[in-house]
């Protein structure tokens, strides 16, 4: 007959063996739950570095003009987007025109440009219109720029950057349709490197829960704040 000291050796022993399953079964779950809600992963590093650069910070003769664009300086960010949409933070609003130009390099006139109204200081948002496309692999320059004045192109103050399309991968798209959220979206881009997508999808997703601390957390990492 079995005593009562070793029964309960049995039942530790049992429910040690029963936690270990457990705690296996699970763990590629886990796993998988930890990537999830890692932030931005950069593209591989054989991608060409770049800087965004920013000309006249101090401003137009008598105008304060304080734009920062949403973007990493350190390598060249991407979009899987045909007209994707850039964001700035504006802490500044400067009383005068204010244009952004994408530019296909090696081609004269701009792909597209137009006047950007800049109504208050906070998050704004350039929208690429449908009616221009982005090739797949191919980089282009953007540029926005506050016209300090219109006889004196070289006195503007400008910020200017690259962006590169690259392809929308089959596993990639399969996510992006399982997605049941923004959020959920802006993370999923982050994990593969799209960060223009990401940071967008994770401002216009705002008003769901959590959204706006994501936004936060992709902006943190690259050493922005808002």
């Amino acid at each position: 007959m079995m005593s009562s000291a070793s029964k309960i050796v049995t039942l530790l022993f049992g429910l040690t063996f029963g936690l270990l399953i457990l705690f296996f079964s699970n763990f590629d779950k886990l796993a998988q739950s930890s990537q999830t809600n890692y932030g931005y992963v950069p593209p591989a590093k054989d991608q060409k570095q770049q800087k965004a650069t920013a000309s006249g910070s101090r401003g137009c003769r008598g105008k304060s003009v304080d734009i920062t664009s949403l973007i990493p300086i350190n390598h060249t960010p991407t979009t899987i987007s045909t007209h994707p949409d850039f964001l700035f933070s504006v802490k500044s609003v400067p009383n005068l025109p204010v244009r952004f130009s994408l530019i296909e390099p090696g081609v004269i006139e701009p792909l597209w440009k137009s006047d950007i109204a800049v109504k208050r200081a906070g998050i704004l948002s350039v929208s690429i219109p449908q009616t221009v496309s982005l090739d797949v692999g191919k980089e282009y320059v953007w540029n926005l720029e506050v016209i300090c004045n219109p006889s004196r192109p070289a006195e503007n103050w400008y910020i200017r950057a690259v962006i590169k399309r690259v392809p929308l991968k089959p596993e990639l798209a399969q996510k992006l349709a399982e997605a049941n959220s923004e959020t959920e979206k802006a993370i999923i881009l982050a994990n593969n490197g799209i960060w223009y997508d990401a940071v967008y999808y994770s401002y216009k997703g705002k008003n769901e829960v959590d959204s706006m601390s994501y936004f936060k957390q992709l902006l943190s990492q690259i050493g922005l704040t808002i």
